[in-house]
């Protein structure tokens, strides 16, 4: 069993391996799975996916093993990294290389089935493992089934990880703190009913002028996200053009032009609310192009929705859309969301009742935002679920 040279160094190795993500003394449930699964169609007692990190060893899986780390030299994976091909070790206690490993003399592993696991770049970052406490021999329907399982675990560690590193990068783009103008305070919140979705939230502020975005793009995952990241960028773009009082319909309807071709492309469309608050005023434009999924709940505790007629970004090519207005007072509460809270409330007919007592009963903004994450937590969400709050002060919104 000689060790192979790899194309790629031990530093690019390494680099790959942070690149990961992977938070060391953390189980993977998704791996989990598949090591639960070669324990038992293998016949095995062990399993493990083990990954090597500098000159340790830890177990984002194992079945029947410890999960704590290990020194590297003291694994057989140490020998099976540099490898191109699956490594058996029929007899551990028979070859010089490894019959002097703890696990061997005082953990009773007779018995190694092995393979690397490479990122996309084919890089080697960990390794798919089974063991057995007993010398045996492996057969072509044994071998033809580590094989799969081993190449399942490769696919869904890069996968998983890709998925974190995903939502991670989703997550910095949104506002990181709530954000006050005047007397008016806003702040938003956003679930992804996968680990990246397509809903996004923004808010800015530009000369007294409070700018607030909620997207929803059609589908999940990172797909819908680059999409949502791209509508983002674009809209903030604008911002400075509506400050200075340019019609929010004109900006929106731009914007719709520049995302066409990336809608068609991806077969999809972006449900969106675009805002513009005037701090000093209280006047608030707006644009509804297929949300229709806005509430305000006045001071008195009147409800009002505000909705438009006109449709989706990326649905007609000549589509263009309009501004609406509404001068918002003193204590006045304000919620935009995306469709997925709709899966939540009892009569999705009615949804603005519900809604709108969750609004009207918050202490304050944060308590309205802590309420609808209790109810995303309780239930079971099938959509992303994205919110955004603007509350008024109750002395003097113009501050």
């Amino acid at each position: 069993m000689p060790e192979h040279d790899t194309s790629a160094t031990e530093a690019q190795r390494q680099r790959a391996v942070d690149s990961l993500g992977l938070v060391p003394g953390l189980q993977h449930p998704r791996l989990d799975r598949i090591t639960r699964l070669a324990r038992l169609g293998l016949g095995v007692p062990m399993a493990a996916v083990t990954v090597l990190d500098h000159d340790q060893a830890w177990f984002p899986s194992t079945q029947g093993l410890s999960a704590a780390p290990v020194a590297r030299t003291e694994t057989f994976c140490a020998v099976t990294i540099d490898r191109d091909d699956t490594m058996v070790v029929r007899d551990t206690a028979a070859v010089p290389r490894f019959a002097d490993l703890d696990v061997v003399r005082h953990g009773g592993v007779r018995f190694y089935l092995g393979r690397t696991l490479r990122d996309p770049a084919g890089t080697p970052v960990a390794t798919f493992c089974v063991f057995d406490t007993a010398p045996r021999d492996v057969d072509d329907d044994e071998m033809e089934m580590f094989e799969d399982l081993a190449a399942w675990a490769e696919r869904e560690l890069v996968a998983s990880t890709e998925m974190s590193q995903a939502r991670r990068v989703q997550a910095s783009l949104l506002p990181s703190a709530p954000v006050r103008v005047g007397g008016w305070e806003a702040a938003g919140v956003c679930m992804p009913a996968l680990a990246v979705g397509g809903d996004f939230y923004d808010y800015t502020v530009t000369d007294d002028v409070l700018h607030l975005s909620l997207g929803d793009v059609m589908g999940k995952g990172t797909g819908a996200a680059l999409i949502g990241a791209g509508a983002r960028t674009a809209l903030r773009g604008t911002d400075a053009a509506v400050a200075a009082g340019v019609d929010l319909g004109i900006t929106v309807t731009q914007v719709a032009r520049n995302l066409l071709p990336d809608l068609e492309a991806a077969e999809s469309f972006l449900t969106l609310f675009e805002l513009a608050l005037d701090a000093r005023t209280g006047m608030v434009r707006y644009v509804d192009a297929g949300s229709g999924l806005a509430l305000l709940v006045r001071a008195g505790g009147a409800v009002e929705r505000l909705d438009g007629e006109d449709r989706p970004l990326g649905v007609l090519p000549d589509d263009h859309w309009s501004e609406h207005e509404r001068s918002l007072e003193a204590g006045d509460r304000l919620l935009v969301f995306s469709d997925g809270l709709l899966d939540l409330v009892p009569d999705p007919q009615r949804w603005w009742e519900p809604i709108a007592a969750i609004v009207a009963g918050a202490d304050d903004l944060a308590g309205c935002l802590a309420a609808i994450t209790r109810l995303a937590t309780e239930e079971t969400p099938l959509d992303d679920i994205t919110a955004v709050a603007v509350f008024g002060s109750a002395l003097d919104a113009a501050g």
